[in-house]
């Protein structure tokens, strides 16, 4: 988990999305008041109920975003990917972090204390709006899984979920397009609202369809159009 503050860290800053409108001073502002640091797969940067006050740039590999019940059951809220910004719930309240960031693909992370943030945003308003923006993004985000778990049953919450990961993780592949993040049934499940064994029943029922197919772990898609159509049919 070795600290750097390099200039290739401040490359890759320049190159996400986030921080598309600030220029090469701003950067370097950003740079002096935060820090980077390497996360391990499976390893956690914060845990329910702690409460630091930290902003969180994910620079690159993948975060997921978990919440657990009283009986210890996982709910998967989200995943992340790189030029995601998390951990800004807890910035402008004095309650604990509401979820867990656990590491699915080894990471890197520029952090900033809420103390030192204050100071960016006061020199550069705009990083208060890619908060907000990040906030607006959880926000659909847990509205659209309210609809699924009201509207959809768990094909329609699971093509919904191929959608969204296809539109964030996806790429050409030789067949199709192929979701480039490895999940277990069980994950899926998490992320759905359901069973394992309804997860594994309707990715093979879609796999008999012809409309996607395992490779290497990973789900490709083989024909967008007509499983994305399976909503509108339902």
């Amino acid at each position: 988990m070795a600290q750097n503050s390099s200039e290739p860290t401040k490359k890759c800053l320049r190159e996400l999305a986030v921080f598309a409108l600030l220029d090469d001073k701003e950067i370097e502002l950003v740079c002096q008041q935060g820090y980077v640091k390497n996360y391990r797969s499976g390893e956690i940067i914060f845990f329910e109920d702690d409460s630091d006050k930290n902003l969180y740039l994910l620079i690159q590999g993948q975060v997921k975003l978990t919440m657990l019940s009283s009986e210890g059951k996982e709910k998967v809220m989200t995943i992340l990917q790189a030029g995601d910004i998390f951990g800004e719930i807890s910035l402008f309240d004095n309650n604990p972090h509401p979820v867990t960031a656990e590491v699915i693909e080894e990471a890197r992370l520029m952090i900033l204390n809420w103390d030192k943030l204050e100071k960016i945003i006061m020199k550069q308003p705009r990083m208060a709006l890619k908060i907000i923006e990040a906030l607006s993004k959880k926000t659909r985000l847990l509205a659209s899984q309210v609809r699924d778990l009201v509207f959809h049953d768990a094909t329609g919450r699971l093509v919904n979920l191929l959608q969204r990961f296809a539109r964030d993780f996806g790429r050409s592949g030789d067949e199709g397009k192929v979701i480039d993040l490895i999940l277990t049934h069980q994950e899926i499940a998490n992320l759905l609202g359901v069973s394992r064994v309804t997860v594994t029943k309707t990715l093979n029922s879609l796999i008999d369809k012809g409309l996607i197919k395992m490779k290497d772990r990973k789900i490709m898609i083989l024909d967008e159009d007509k499983l994305f159509r399976l909503i509108e049919d339902r």
